[in-house]
């Protein structure tokens, strides 16, 4: 690591000027000295003020004195201050900001306090006040008083990047082994936060060389007879024009030292990080050619009358990377145009330029026609009237497409007027229709929401409301469910058909899934690299793919109506079980003086058992606790409520080293491979951080590494490598490496393939399934996948709104499901089968679950459950009234519902 950010530092020429002048200034400050005859106290009475020359180099001041030695020792002074000030002020600042922003509590409450007591006075003010007091104490006094006046910003900062350290998966992941507090802040938290400790540290550096000299220019800072450059500075004020000679020295080596340690900061600040700065090559990288305009392009061949899109050999680059390379496709009007691919085909790229929406750093060349409108090239007002009118977006992920400041009806409104002549009232009451239009409850009232108000599902309706605004012809969706669960991706589903049905829209919908597309699309282009592989019919296209890669996706998705044979796992021993697990979560108001004003009831009543070499799948809806439930699980405490047995030990009941000792036993590997792996350190040290944490040696944990890799299907060589330097999966299968390292008998794996790509999370769910047969593992998966967890999964749980309401063994549960939240997630799962998914029957639960802090009365489901609603009076008065206890309905399927089995 050291010689890596050695060798950047050096390739860095800006950071190596600032170094080399750095050097020479410090030699100049204290080799100086020893190069004249001249001490700088010395008076020489027959020179006063005399300019350069052989005898005074600098020349003399006023009264005589060399003004080289003075300069030489002044400067020697000032940055001696400002590296005392700097080193004392950020490791203080260092200390007291990751101390507090990662143990919280009373710390964080009293390191802010601190924080806003000295901030109320500044600090020019103070010294004002203390110099006086401390005059005849010496610079090392003022040092120090500078040191503990200028923490407090810096201490702040480090506060706010250790909070959001601290919940980064890599620091979960080294808690989970075992690793103490202060070992997690020294291993994981300082070091991805040393870019911005070194930029302050030079900017502190020079920061404490610009206070010293002000203050010393006014008489606050350093002492006649000593001197330093702001003493130096204050004394040739006066005379800065006559005697030039007496402030340009000290003046133009404070500057010189200030750029030159902004410039070393810079450069430290890359090399010390291992992740490459794309944006910075691509500044470097040769300029974008311009888009050829539309007189000047060969004529093409004319449009059919019913294409509303037209793409042409679109070729698009970033910094001279072709991201699409030749891409032609029409769209129809009313047809629904699916382009699939896995991350990096192009696909979304292709979308964005349809829309005029490439950033101007993109190269493009091609043509794309919107009703025979050229789009590419085309000048911005141009572009300003197409979109929103005649063609929409519905973007990935609404809440950054969305206006946080903005009320969601007043945006809606914007979009009207923009294209409508229309008044502001006009504009409101469309607003709140098109809310009503994509089924927001009370739409009126809504409409007067702010986006982070609305759910996830709430936003993506509203955004697609405003893509319905003007009717457009042809509406944009790229990627419009890929965050949702799966009863939320339905309705947005439902939505967009609707939304379709009312503005006869065409649809361009981008997906890497392909399920929707089979359930959703006409026609189908499927794109590799930037390539379009293959154009078709949607029936065509599943049913007779003529590529080999579009073989592959179609392979590599888990369906539903596919399961591998089970597993005879009767009669083992479980290494995990769980009853009546409760956590709640207080909420508090105030800082100093905090009150808990409620409670966040997270996970209610979840039961789980796992049995050696078994995998339980634990599938649920964003916010029923799936992920609470781990972490309890992992922590090996006490909990709140319930109990927690791990390998037959309660975890109430053990004490800390027992707790170490059996960490060593469960390891958990997370959803997001790179957030889950620190970018600071290399792979090897990566997967030997559990044996570390358990004692083993360090020379004897890090030769076991080559093996884990190749365990995982990795090469040894790679031990040296940066997560960066990886793929999604390759650094999938590292955490898989690191949970391995310690040969534990249960790994938690939390929606370990869902941040991957099709063909990559079928590799994956192999490579755990051979683990887990080969070593005897006990897996326990948790997902949103319901499809992925029928291929892995021995016995499934399913939890709502943080408690279990049915569990039992996969076949049972997939092929006859008791409870009716069970049945509406199977329903919501698409399959990529158009003839077969468009025949399905799907049950669209109304709404999302309520917040964790709601705990509605009788069954927590009732609110959604499409039984109830169809139920008479009499028959909802248990449901009402009582929450339902687990049930067994034979060997193993336990269900907690009034009426199972009621469609």
């Amino acid at each position: 690591m050291i010689g890596i950010t050695l060798r950047r530092l050096a390739a860095a020429k800006g950071a190596a000027a600032g170094f080399t002048v750095i050097l020479l200034l410090f030699a100049l400050a204290f080799a100086g000295p020893l190069l004249t005859t001249w001490h700088f106290g010395d008076i020489d009475f027959t020179a006063l003020r005399e300019p350069p020359s052989a005898q005074h180099w600098w020349g003399t001041n006023g009264i005589g004195q060399d003004v080289f030695a003075q300069v030489t020792h002044g400067l020697q002074k000032s940055l001696v201050i400002g590296l005392v000030v700097a080193v004392f002020s950020t490791v203080l600042a260092t200390l007291a900001g990751a101390a507090a922003g990662y143990f919280g509590g009373w710390a964080d409450r009293a390191v802010r306090f601190l924080i806003d007591l000295f901030l109320v006075f500044p600090g020019f003010l103070v010294i004002s006040m203390i110099s006086p007091v401390l005059r005849g104490s010496g610079w090392p006094v003022f040092a120090l008083l500078l040191g503990v006046l200028g923490w407090m910003v810096s201490a702040r900062i480090v506060r706010s990047m250790t909070l959001s350290l601290k919940e980064r998966e890599f620091v979960r992941a080294a808690e989970f082994m075992g690793v103490g507090g202060a070992r997690v802040i020294a291993r994981h938290v300082l070091p991805n936060v040393a870019s911005f400790l070194i930029v302050d540290t030079t900017i502190a550096v020079g920061g404490a060389v610009m206070s010293e000299t002000t203050l010393s220019y006014f008489g606050f800072g350093v002492q006649p007879p000593d001197v330093s450059l702001g003493t130096l500075i204050a004394d040739a004020t006066a005379g800065a024009t006559t005697y030039p000679w007496m402030f340009f020295f000290p003046a133009g080596l404070l500057i010189v030292f200030v750029l030159a340690v902004s410039m070393v900061g810079d450069g430290l600040r890359d090399a010390v990080d291992p992740t490459p700065r794309p944006a910075r090559r691509a500044r470097r990288a040769r300029r974008p050619r311009p888009a050829a305009s539309p007189a000047a392009r060969t004529p093409r061949e004319p449009v059919p009358d019913d294409v509303v899109v037209s793409v042409r050999d679109l070729r698009v680059a970033f910094g001279g990377q072709e991201a699409v390379k030749g891409v032609s496709w029409d769209l129809r009007r009313g047809e629904v145009l699916g382009i699939v691919g896995e991350s990096g085909s192009g696909k979304s790229v292709t979308a964005l330029a349809a829309m005029g929406l490439l950033p101007p750093s993109a190269s493009v060349s091609g043509s794309v026609r919107l009703a025979g409108t050229e789009i590419i090239g085309a000048p911005v007002p141009t572009l300003m009237a197409l979109r929103g009118r005649r063609v929409a977006m519905v973007f990935q992920d609404p809440l950054s497409a969305f206006t946080p400041v903005m009320r969601v009806g007043d945006q809606l409104a914007e979009a009207v007027r923009v294209h409508q002549r229309v008044s502001r009232a006009e504009a409101g009451r469309r607003a709140v229709e098109l809310l009503r239009m994509v089924g927001i409850p009370d739409p009126a009232l809504r409409a007067g929401s702010y986006p982070h108000e609305f759910s996830g599902g709430m936003r993506q309706r509203a955004m697609i409301a405003m893509a319905m605004a003007n009717d457009p012809e042809v509406i944009v969706a790229d990627e419009p469910t890929t965050a949702l669960d799966v009863t939320v991706q339905a309705q947005i589903l439902d939505v967009l058909r609707e939304a379709r049905r009312r503005t006869g829209a065409a649809l361009v919908f981008v997906s890497h899934d392909l399920g929707v597309i089979a359930g959703l699309a006409d026609r189908v282009v499927v794109m590799r690299d930037g390539l379009v592989v293959e154009h078709g019919t949607v029936e065509d296209v599943f049913a007779r793919p003529k590529e080999d890669y579009t073989r592959e996706l179609l392979a590599a998705v888990p369906r539903l109506d596919q399961a591998p044979p089970p597993r005879d796992l009767s009669g083992r021993p479980p290494v995990l079980r769980v009853s009546g697990l409760t956590r709640t979560f207080p909420l508090f108001k105030g800082t100093v003086f905090r009150r808990e004003v409620g409670s966040v009831r997270a996970v209610d009543g979840a039961d789980l058992l796992v049995r050696r070499g078994e995998t339980l799948g634990l599938v649920g809806e964003s916010g029923s606790g799936k992920s609470t439930t781990l972490f309890e699980i992992m922590s090996l405490a006490r909990p709140a409520e319930g109990t927690i047995e791990v390998l037959g030990s309660d975890t109430a009941a053990l004490t800390r080293g027992q707790a170490a000792r059996l960490r060593g036993e469960v390891q958990i590997v997370f959803q997001d491979p790179m957030a889950s792996l620190d970018p600071r350190m290399t792979t090897g040290h990566i997967i030997a951080e559990p044996l570390l944490t358990l004692g083993v040696p360090r020379r004897e944990a890090l030769a076991r590494v080559p093996a884990l890799l190749e365990q995982v299907g990795l090469p040894a060589s790679h031990a040296e490598r940066y997560p960066h330097q990886f793929s999604g999966g390759q650094r999938q299968r590292v955490a898989i490496a690191r949970a391995l390292s310690v040969e534990p008998k249960l790994v938690v794996l939390d929606e370990p393939v869902s941040a991957l790509d099709v063909t990559v999370q079928a590799g994956i769910l192999a490579l755990l399934a051979r683990l887990r047969d080969e070593l005897g593992l006990a897996y326990l998966f948790v997902s949103h996948d319901l499809a992925v967890t029928r291929h892995i999964a021995d016995r499934v749980s399913v939890m709502y709104l943080g408690r279990t309401v049915e569990s039992g063994d996969t076949a049972t549960l997939f092929e006859a499901p008791l409870h009716p939240y069970t049945r509406a997630l199977i329903s919501a799962v698409p399959i990529p089968d158009p003839s077969l998914e468009r025949r399905r029957r799907r049950i669209l639960l109304p709404g999302d679950p309520p917040g964790a802090t709601a705990r509605p009365a009788g069954c927590r489901f009732r609110g959604r459950c499409p039984v109830y609603a169809n139920l008479p009076a009499e028959r909802r008065v248990p449901c009402e009234t009582a929450d339902p206890e687990p049930v067994a309905h034979g060997a193993g399927h336990v269900v907690a519902c009034h009426h199972p089995g009621v469609a």
